[in-house]
């Protein structure tokens, strides 16, 4: 576990810091003493359609202001700054990788440290939250990196209120194939777990959720190949553009599915 952890750790440190994005704002001649949450949707939405499934997942699990979420694989924390800066709820945002963390937290007080996040860094099967704590969990993107889903479901049951909801945003397998790496998630096959749809669902009705879900396979990757546009465009990253070709691939040829999921306790 260890060995995985320092991987995923090695996997997701190559992303956005605050120094690049600090930069580019003021490339854009933004005054970063007057930077918004929504100044940094750019960059910290890195998710499958960006900030516009951020809405729409929010928009699906009923986010309020009295609303407690847990933000599980919230990377740099852009989900847990738009919940927040959207609808006034609570959130705590769980990561393990400690540079995406430590940016995080950088971020958040760019914005002006705001009381009501807080960002924490543990596993996502071992959460050091008491339990029927949150009215929300929240994941866009994480458990195809989670070796043991059953027990983060375990997980995600325990922390919530009795009338609680689980929110995702997630890829699955659809059919088996041979996939092409990396892929954003996985540089090689030893960091995918991407379990097949219909698996996932019945680990949540172990754990007596109630389901609704909806397959935006097509939505996703459409919006991949404007992503990829873009950053060839401006000379992006070359391992990011293929990652995403390869993703884009795995999604047009049937391999791979993204859904959003909607589990009442």
């Amino acid at each position: 576990m260890k060995k995985l952890a320092a991987s995923l750790a090695d996997h997701y440190s190559q992303g956005p810091t605050l120094e690049t994005i600090s930069e580019d704002l003021q490339r854009k001649g933004i005054d970063l003493a007057r930077v918004r949450p929504e100044d940094l949707y750019p960059y910290d939405q890195s998710h499958a359609g960006g900030i516009t499934t951020t809405r729409m997942l929010a928009r699906l699990a009923a986010i309020q202001t009295n609303t407690s979420v847990v933000d599980i694989g919230c990377g740099i924390g852009g989900a847990a700054r738009f919940l927040h800066a959207e609808f006034g709820c609570r959130v705590v945002g769980i990561d393990l990788t400690v540079t995406r963390l430590r940016t995080a937290v950088a971020l958040n007080r760019l914005i002006g440290n705001p009381a009501g996040i807080h960002i924490v860094a543990a596993q996502a099967d071992s959460l050091p939250l008491p339990s029927n704590f949150a009215d929300v969990v929240w994941t866009q993107h994480l458990t195809m990196n989670l070796p043991d889903p059953r027990g983060f479901l375990r997980e995600c049951a325990r922390v919530l209120r009795p009338t609680g909801r689980l929110a995702l945003h997630e890829w699955f397998v659809n059919r088996l194939g041979s996939l092409s790496y990396p892929l954003p998630w996985a540089a090689n096959p030893s960091l995918n777990f991407a379990l097949r749809a219909e698996r996932f669902l019945e680990l949540l009705r172990e754990q007596n959720f109630s389901l609704q879900y909806e397959d935006v396979t097509p939505a996703m990757a459409d919006r991949l190949q404007k992503d990829i546009q873009v950053l060839v465009s401006r000379n992006g990253p070359v391992e990011r553009i293929a990652a995403l070709e390869n993703l884009v691939r795995a999604a047009t040829d049937g391999l791979l599915c993204c859904w959003m999921v909607i589990a009442d306790r």
